[in-house]
């Protein structure tokens, strides 16, 4: 009898204890698979270069980085800029377009490792007729039926020394003004892009060697100095430019430096304005832009390690026009959407080491009117 009283606050007991492991186990389960919350998230900040701003505020790209733990906070400067404003006790890390200046940030940071997520080639932004025009003086030449050109930048840069003037090239009905032909770029005190264009002009004007010795340098800036100082007003970012030669045309800005990110996403988000008149020439030689994450702290490596090896970042990168590693590089993505380019780029140079290209900007800038 006492044993039958006993038996039942036991199986109580156990029933309750039981239960009590359920919902514990339950929990527990539902805490570790769901994603990063709002107040285990860690705030990622850093200089970038514009021509990435967009890419971080996508609405998917932030979903990607939370699930990392990472909410990033940007502030946006040419390339250059970065690195005379970048503050390790202060900045995670910096994200500067091109490897130069990466270079010399690393040594600043004291970083033991870089990350390089993306890149993209520097292109000529132009209309087609004047890259008609440049196919009738054999400068330029059409690819994949006209998809894209072909840009020989030797014979460019040549007659832009000559002070040549649209009107006077075979051809030039559709553009006969006498405006002097010009390379228009952003301010290279500030910008990558602007630095990436003084890095193949000083190229081709050194008998197509890099840039390595104070004779270099003297050699070539009397050559490359008036490509600048010829131009006028310079944008401080790619951005800049880049929206006048969208909303002003080919009078305002017949030939454009730029990045390939640069008119690929813009004909992501606007595809009925890929069979349009805007074209892109690749310059030849021509060279990289390496986007390259600096940290100057574990959160600043984390956000380089998700940039490089996550593949939502990855296929949101190319989305943004954005060349990557792995398989899957981007051009055959656009492909799909009636974007062409070149799969391969066959004659690319490496920028000259971040000391040889600070010495040429620096005389150049030293020659704009104060």
């Amino acid at each position: 009898m006492k044993i039958q009283r006993l038996i039942g606050p036991v199986v109580a007991l156990i029933l309750l204890g039981a239960v009590a492991w359920g919902i514990w186990y339950s929990h527990l389960k539902v805490s570790t698979s769901q994603p990063v919350t709002q107040a285990t998230q860690t705030v990622a900040r850093g200089l970038i270069g514009s021509e990435k701003e967009e890419y971080f505020a996508d609405r998917e790209v932030r979903a990607a980085l939370a699930r990392h733990g990472l909410t990033v906070r940007v502030r946006t400067a040419g390339s250059r800029e970065i690195v005379q404003r970048f503050d390790p006790k202060h900045d995670d890390f910096a994200f500067p377009s091109g490897a130069p200046e990466a270079a010399e940030l690393r040594k600043r940071a004291g970083a033991p490792d870089t990350f390089a997520p993306f890149y993209t080639p520097i292109i000529i932004a132009t209309w087609r007729p004047i890259a008609q025009i440049l196919q009738a003086n054999h400068i330029a030449q059409p690819q994949e039926g006209g998809a894209y050109y072909t840009l020989d930048l030797p014979a460019l840069l040549k007659i832009i020394g000559r002070h040549t003037r649209w009107q006077d090239l075979r051809g030039s009905g559709h553009f006969s003004t006498s405006k002097a032909i010009l390379i228009t770029s952003t301010d290279v005190r500030t910008s990558n892009s602007a630095a990436m264009y003084l890095a193949l002009a000083s190229y081709v004007s050194n008998h197509q060697a890099m840039i390595q010795s104070e004779t270099d340098v003297a050699a070539v800036l009397p050559l490359v100095t008036p490509l600048f100082l010829s131009q006028g007003f310079q944008g401080l970012s790619s951005a800049e430019p880049f929206q006048d030669y969208l909303a002003l045309g080919m009078g305002k800005t017949p030939l454009l430096v730029a990045y390939e990110a640069q008119l690929v996403a813009f004909w992501l988000a606007h595809p009925e304005r890929v069979q349009t008149d805007m074209v892109m020439m690749y310059p030849t030689p021509t060279v990289f832009s390496k986007h390259v994450v600096v940290p100057a702290d574990e959160t600043g490596r984390r956000l380089g390690k998700a940039l490089e090896l996550d593949p939502d970042l990855q296929r949101l990168a190319h989305q943004h026009g954005f060349r990557t590693g792995g398989d899957i590089k981007g051009p055959e993505v656009w492909e799909k959407h009636g974007i062409h380019t070149p799969a391969t780029l066959i004659e690319v140079i490496d920028p000259p080491a971040y000391e040889w290209l600070e010495k040429m900007i620096s005389s150049i800038e030293s020659q704009f009117p104060r």
